[in-house]
């Protein structure tokens, strides 16, 4: 249970008791408190996700990192901050000897992501609620399975270059060549603040994807994943940015090093 600041008012004094700073023990890091409503604002967030996947040289890590524009406002009745999320650019980790970049077009092509933070403001405690990120669908419920047919009607051409889905663009082992994808990621986050410019902890995500061609049939194999071992493999961190940033903000943050590679606990 997240300890809570207790209140108690006198007819002429108000006495507040403090409350312990929340520790984060899966990270081993302890929150920092902060004013009601300081972590409004624009930030640049990174997550780092990592799972093992099945392959032929046994299992291997694999995932990638996602960037996302934050822009946030606090809404005083719910106590909740209230955010769009728009990814920005996206890394995908070398696999068993096979590399795959996706299409800006269809990073771009994701709809902005809605989700609220949860912050007890007292003790750093931080956890962003479950978000779902669509690459190629549309017309989809949350909670609705993917379905299993190339030609159903909520996958479309995100990126809008004559191909089925999102295109992954790959080269490797095999003959360079592209994968027409689609995926719903689902992600969620806890961890601490930091500061009024920082905040960082784990994260989870659960990737549902579909492919719908590619231009060479060795492609058309999909490995297996499941979660990576380490929890501490998959994590989150965001710095604030000026009010007015955008995705070129938070390229340069991760160009910078402001956005580490390294996991920063």
């Amino acid at each position: 249970m997240i300890p809570r600041v207790l209140i108690l008012q006198g007819a002429m004094l108000g006495v507040v008791a403090c409350a312990e700073p929340f520790f984060d023990s899966d990270i081993g890091v302890e929150g920092v408190p902060v004013d009601e409503g300081a972590l409004a604002g624009t930030f640049a967030l990174k997550g780092n996700g990592v799972d093992q996947a099945d392959t032929i040289l046994g299992k291997v890590d694999t995932g990638g990192r996602s960037f996302y524009l934050s822009r946030r406002t606090f809404n005083a009745e719910t106590k909740v901050y209230d955010e769009t999320l728009t990814a920005c650019f996206v890394e995908n980790f070398e696999t068993a000897g096979l590399q795959t970049t996706n299409n800006p077009a269809a990073v771009a092509a994701i709809p902005p992501i809605p989700a609220t933070i949860n912050v007890d403001h007292a003790t750093g405690a931080y956890v962003r609620s479950t978000f779902r990120e669509y690459w190629a669908i549309e017309g989809l419920n949350d909670e609705e399975e993917l379905p299993s047919d190339p030609s159903d009607d909520v996958y479309y051409d995100s990126d809008d270059d004559g191909h089925p889905g999102a295109t992954v663009f790959t080269q490797g082992l095999v003959p360079n060549g592209e994968v027409y994808i689609a995926q719903r990621k689902t992600v969620s986050a806890t961890g601490v603040v930091r500061g009024v410019d920082q905040s960082f902890g784990l994260l989870a995500s659960k990737k549902e994807g579909i492919t719908l061609a590619a231009n060479n049939n060795l492609l058309l194999t999909e490995a297996q994943r499941v979660p990576h071992p380490d929890p501490k493999e998959s994590w989150w961190m965001e710095i604030r940015l000026a009010d007015d940033g955008n995705c070129d903000d938070v390229v340069n943050a991760r160009d910078d090093g402001d956005l580490p590679i390294r996991r920063p606990f």
